[in-house]
């Protein structure tokens, strides 16, 4: 439980999907296949690393409360 929310198995289902489109849309801005120029590419590319793992830190919190039973708050 984290303030009150009990973490169901959905919600890991649905932030790993998340993860999972960010990551594509990461290595595809890598290999050039979605294409920004100069350095709005990098910039594009630096910001979405740090939301990856924001993300990946939600998702591993959450998982942590679901299978070790954690309550937080």
């Amino acid at each position: 439980m984290i303030f009150g929310f009990i973490v169901k198995p959905i919600m890991l289902l649905n932030g790993g999907l998340l993860l999972f489109a960010l990551m594509v849309f990461q290595m595809l801005q890598g290999m050039r296949k979605i294409k920004f120029k100069g350095p709005l590419h990098l910039k594009v590319h630096k910001r979405m690393a740090w939301v990856i793992m924001a993300f990946a830190l939600i998702h591993g919190a959450m998982a942590a409360v679901y299978v070790f039973g954690i309550r937080i708050g």
